[in-house]
């Protein structure tokens, strides 16, 4: 875990989200934000993918939930 300022941050964004490592960003020595990465099969990353591929293929968002609903009820009656 990094801990940065916040204008520390602004200038280098970047090199240090590419980083890949916990960051805690902090303005007059309190924290603010805490950045996470994300990891791969993950439940965020699945969701993240699901909704990524339905937006490509043109999926509305009141469709996508229509068919989890409809699923569920498939599942669990």
């Amino acid at each position: 875990m990094k801990f940065i300022g916040v204008r520390e941050f602004k200038q280098d964004a970047i090199k240090y989200l590419n980083e890949g490592n916990e960051i805690v960003v902090m303005k007059r020595k309190k924290p603010i934000a805490r950045l996470v990465p994300v990891r791969d099969k993950t439940p965020e990353m699945i969701f993240l993918e699901i909704g990524r591929v339905l937006n490509d293929a043109g999926v509305s968002e009141e469709e996508a939930l229509k068919a989890l609903d409809l699923a569920r009820k498939e599942i669990y009656g």
